[in-house]
């Protein structure tokens, strides 16, 4: 029987599944790695990523079943990086997209560009963490990087493709990601770097997802124990491959991701909507469509926060059972409503559907009759409330028949029976929710192997669970809603005084 493997370089840990015709995982591997961290500065090491790769790689070629074979090797991986290249290898730390080191940059591309004229070319907003404004930092702080590169690549998964078999390929919807594409035309927007005096000769092909770019080395396969001259599909960037593996590559279908940080995100068939929305405009495998995404910096990563400070209390009260659960157990005692207590998720800022790197998260409407639970429950119904508010800066939102929720926080049993209270539609959560990313990039590639005629096939996308709303907690969740919409523009200007006190 054939099988692909499909291998995510994500912003933690490499993973590698092993995935059947049917899309059933088959065997699935991780191997972390960590990041460099100084003040606004965020850094990997390629070496790393290949090192996790390798070794995900070998441990599923060690579990494969007994008359399974790989088919193919489909890629995926964290986009908007900067990973600068000589002949050989990475010649410096790649700098992640979440690194903020460029803003003197990103204000001198606005000033030479115009917004106006960026958001024609690139369809999104361009900050610090584009491509474009990091350039200009390695060009002005780091020269010998800037002279001595020969290829910028983009993505994670680039540099991977690089070493399993040479090429150095990106695929749309990463380059889309980054400020240097032209989203209308699909094509590099080189006249923006020859606008900042920017090279344009170091750009790796653009490479459409519907082919393999080409085979293990000899090499790499004695690295990894993948068979020597296996194809290798470049695949897509981790949005996309999430949106093909939640079951949303078609249209129609829109789905939440909520992992660390979280999105709202569809197909679409139509123009670029107005980034200053805060939508994001990627573009889809296929070039003639659109993924929109309405990102949170912060999903359930709040949940994280909430485990890490009061995991240790519930653990005192019950040894037998791991925090997260006893946690999601707990908020399950408190009312739809939290007795008036609302929370804002910004921990670290919000994308979406406004941009203010200052907001931060708030427990508002407190009092003497507050217990922890309600604590518990509210960090779930805000993460659920701020999701809401992106869907309602989405165009056709109204659309929407129901909503898939997969990632992490799809594994709890409340979670999405809050989402389905709070956004008036049934959700829908897939089976094996943490897989969605390699099982969208192994999709990506049956598909071009023809094992399915399109990226909807009915069987690949099986429903482990669907919640549906219930009227009185929608009632109430539409009057918190109110409410809870209007407590960050209340708020704004005392986050922005907040970030410039110090207190010594």
């Amino acid at each position: 029987m054939e099988a692909i493997i499909a291998l995510d370089i994500g912003t933690t840990a490499a993973k590698a599944v092993c995935v059947d015709r049917n899309g059933g995982v088959l065997a699935r591997a991780q191997a972390g790695y960590g990041s460099v961290l100084r003040g606004p500065e965020v850094e990997q090491n390629a070496t790393d990523w290949w090192e996790a790769a390798r070794l995900c790689l070998k441990s599923i070629m060690h579990q494969m079943p007994d008359g399974v074979w790989a088919a193919a090797l489909a890629l995926s991986g964290q986009m908007q990086d900067m990973i600068l290249m000589d002949e050989q290898e990475a010649l410096a730390p790649v700098i992640l997209y979440s690194d903020a080191r460029a803003q003197a940059e990103a204000d001198e591309v606005l000033r030479a560009i115009g917004e106006d004229r960026l958001i024609a070319a690139t369809g999104n907003l361009q900050d610090a963490s584009g491509l474009l404004a990091k350039l200009l930092w390695v060009k002005r702080h780091k020269a010998e990087w800037y002279q001595n590169t020969r290829t910028l690549l983009i993505g994670a998964h680039d540099y991977i493709a690089a070493r399993l078999c040479g090429e150095r390929v990106t695929d749309v919807t990463t380059a889309s990601t980054t400020g240097l594409f032209h989203l209308q035309e699909n094509r590099w927007a080189t006249e923006l770097l020859e606008a900042l005096n920017l090279r344009t000769d170091w750009l790796p092909r653009l490479d459409l997802a519907n082919k393999p770019i080409g085979r293990v080395s000899r090499t790499a396969a004695k690295l990894t124990d993948l068979p020597e001259g296996l194809p290798v599909f470049h695949g897509v960037g981790d949005a996309a491959a999430t949106t093909l593996g939640a079951g949303a590559g078609e249209e129609g279908r829109w789905y939440v991701y909520l992992g660390t940080s979280g999105w709202l995100a569809a197909t679409v068939d139509a123009p670029p909507v107005d980034p200053r929305t805060g939508i994001f405009n990627l573009r889809h495998p296929d070039a003639r469509r659109l993924i929109l995404i309405g990102p949170m910096l912060t999903a359930a990563g709040n949940f994280e926060w909430l485990v890490r400070q009061f995991g240790p209390l519930e653990r005192r009260r019950s040894a037998d059972e791991d925090a997260h659960t006893l946690l999601n157990r707990a908020a399950e005692l408190a009312s739809p409503g939290c007795g008036g207590v609302l929370y804002l998720p910004y921990l670290s800022g919000e994308r979406a559907p406004f941009r203010d790197g200052r907001a931060r998260g708030v427990f508002f409407g407190l009092s003497p009759a507050t217990g922890r639970v309600d604590l518990y429950r509210a960090v779930l119904e805000g993460v659920a409330f701020a999701m809401r508010t992106i869907r309602d800066a989405m165009p056709s939102a109204d659309q929407i028949r129901h909503i898939s929720l997969v990632g992490g926080g799809a594994r709890s049993v409340l979670w999405p029976q809050i989402f389905a209270d709070v956004f008036g539609r049934p959700v829908h959560v897939l089976a094996q929710p943490d897989d969605v990313g390699g099982r969208g990039a192994v999709l990506l590639a049956a598909k071009a192997l023809g094992w399915h005629s399109n990226l909807n096939p009915p069987e690949y996308f099986p429903v482990e669970r669907i919640y549906r709303p219930m009227v009185q907690n929608q009632r109430c969740y539409d009057n918190l809603y109110r409410v809870f919409c209007g407590l960050y523009p209340a708020l704004k200007d005392s986050f922005s005084l907040l970030a410039s006190t110090k207190c010594d």
